[in-house]
Order: structure tokens, then C-alpha cells, then sequence
């Protein structure tokens, strides 16, 4: 098993520090749309949901224009949190929900998410619903 090791960044911005005080950031940060923040309840569900999530949002933290190189699987799993083999696991789930497309090698893995954000897109899609005025 490979030794990793979870870099610190020297520097956070202030507009992030105001939203993830502490030292919560340190290691760096994922974004997380706001339209998954909505209809997170519906895609992810039961006893795997949490680690499904730390599964996409390691990919998704892994994920930039130009890459030098794929990661590992290794390396996801480390991100995610979880064992190679629960990591594993939840990518052979969520290709069987068709929300992901696995390639590669455990050497050098790609995962492409289109079917996920696809179904994302699909449950937030914009519908005209009276907004309720709060009595406050």
C-alpha cells in the first residue's frame, strides 16, 4: 500500500474562511453545486449514501483542465476516506445506476460523472412554483 500523504495549503481566502472557519480547509476544498445540495436527499439514500458522496467528491476533487496523469484508485480511496476496496465497491454501485463511467487501470483510473450530473440537472430543473412569503 502506498504512503500518502494530505498536503496543507498555505493560505486560505478570506471569503472561504468566512464560510469554513478553523483549520477546516486546510488539506483544501471541493466544490459542491448548490443544485446537488438540493436533491442530494433523493440520489443519495440508504446505508452506502455517505460514502457514495465522499466517492464522487473525491473524483471530483481530483478533476482539472490539462491533468498530468490520472490518478489511482488508490489515491481516490485515500481522498474518499475509504479502504480501495469500499471505494471499489461504491464506483461498481453507481455504474450500475449509470450516474458514472470507469476506465483505465487501478494504476490510472478515469471516471467520468456525466450520468450523475445528468440525473442532477433532470431532478433541479427549474418548474414555476409560487414561492410562499414567510411572515417574517
Amino acid at each position: 500500500m502506498t504512503a500518502f500523504t494530505r498536503s496543507k495549503l498555505p493560505e486560505i481566502p478570506g471569503n472561504l474562511k468566512a464560510k469554513w472557519p478553523g483549520q477546516t480547509l486546510d488539506e483544501g476544498f471541493t466544490p459542491f453545486p448548490k443544485r446537488l445540495i438540493r436533491c442530494l436527499g433523493q440520489l443519495f439514500v440508504g446505508e452506502s449514501a455517505v460514502n457514495e458522496l465522499r466517492i464522487i467528491l473525491a473524483i471530483v476533487d481530483y478533476a482539472r483542465p490539462n491533468v498530468s496523469r490520472p490518478p489511482s484508485l488508490e489515491y481516490l480511496a485515500f481522498t474518499a476516506g475509504l479502504s480501495p476496496e469500499e471505494f471499489k465497491a461504491g464506483l461498481k454501485v453507481m455504474q450500475e445506476r449509470q450516474w458514472i463511467k470507469v476506465t483505465g487501470t487501478e494504476e490510472a483510473v478515469s471516471v467520468q460523472i456525466d450520468g450523475l450530473t445528468k440525473e442532477i440537472e433532470k431532478l433541479t430543473a427549474e418548474v414555476e412554483e409560487e414561492i410562499p412569503e414567510f411572515p417574517f
